[in-house]
């Protein structure tokens, strides 16, 4: 065994920080379908004052608000339908790629310091398509996806009532819709990013049950003072590679943790901290605990 000391703890890290780096072009694709979707229900709405309003405030008699209200939603379905038809395959294609490349480079990062070729199943089609479906808490990626779009729909539709009921402004109406969109935007945003770490730690679980080179695993938390309190209690835990917590399932949204391969021979020996220093780098220090490392530096958490 020749792994040098910090080489594998850094290498399966930077795996993580690469494929959130991927997430770009797919959520920028997203984003452009949500401000296209707007647009066209602003311009749905514009109609409707146009035909409705007086002195800019709308005034639908009762019997007219049920078919416009049907109207609406019609339109807003048909939105949603687009708008989670884009989310959906671009995340899709997303995970498969993130889950392939994590796999394979996670192989690559324990193989190359070690001093025997590592042996691990390729990857076929099929399995990368049942990894990134796997559900959470009975949900699937895809579940979430529509529901966040039928959230959306229910907001905008609840928003066109309380217009057609109560009069409002077109240019309350709108910017209420905006922000209803914006919601949604940032909800979708966030679900690709969690299920990138999922899909990242899915795929090494893969090569770390599957080789014998690894023997256990270490939750590695990042030295912080935005760390949450679950993963600072599990920093630095080592455990059985069938019986981690999971990322972020067992952990929280939005989680920087990692779960780091142990293999012969191998102890942490540094850790970089996430805080820059007065030269404006993130000093690399000998290796600590999260609870050891706030107390050296004073910091109230």
């Amino acid at each position: 065994m020749t792994m040098e000391d910090n080489d594998l703890s850094k290498g399966i890290k930077d795996i993580r920080v690469e494929m959130e780096q991927k997430v770009v072009a797919p959520i920028n694709t997203i984003l452009k379908e949500y401000k296209k979707s707007l647009e066209n229900i602003k311009n749905e709405i514009a109609q409707l004052y146009l035909k409705y309003s007086v002195d800019g405030v709308l005034k639908v008699s009762e019997k007219q608000r049920a078919n416009v209200l049907l109207y609406i939603e019609k339109k807003l379905i048909e939105e949603m339908r687009k708008l989670g038809d884009v989310d959906e395959k671009e995340t899709t294609g997303l995970l498969k790629e993130v889950f392939g490349e994590s796999y394979y480079k996670t192989a690559y990062e324990i193989d190359r310091g070690m001093d025997i070729n590592l042996k691990f199943p390729l990857l076929t089609t099929e399995f990368i398509e049942s990894a990134i479906k796997m559900p959470i808490k009975g949900e699937m990626f895809s579940d979430r996806i529509w529901s966040n779009k039928k959230k959306l729909l229910n907001r905008v539709r609840d928003d066109v009532k309380s217009a057609v009921i109560e009069g409002i402004p077109i240019d309350k109406l709108a910017a209420q819709i905006k922000k209803d969109y914006g919601v949604s935007a940032y909800e979708s945003r966030r679900l690709i990013y969690n299920e990138v770490a999922r899909c990242v730690g899915s795929a090494q679980d893969e090569i770390y049950t599957k080789t014998d080179a690894v023997v256990e695993v270490m939750f590695d938390a990042t030295l912080d003072n935005k760390t949450s309190k679950i993963c600072i209690g599990l920093d630095g835990k080592r455990f059985s590679k069938d019986e981690h917590p999971i990322i972020p399932e067992d952990t929280h949204i939005n989680c920087r943790s990692c779960i780091i391969p142990v293999v012969e021979g191998w102890n942490p020996t540094v850790k970089r901290e996430n805080i820059k220093g007065k030269d404006g780098e993130k000093p690399i220090i000998d290796y600590t605990d999260y609870e050891s490392w706030v107390e050296s530096r004073g910091i109230d958490k």
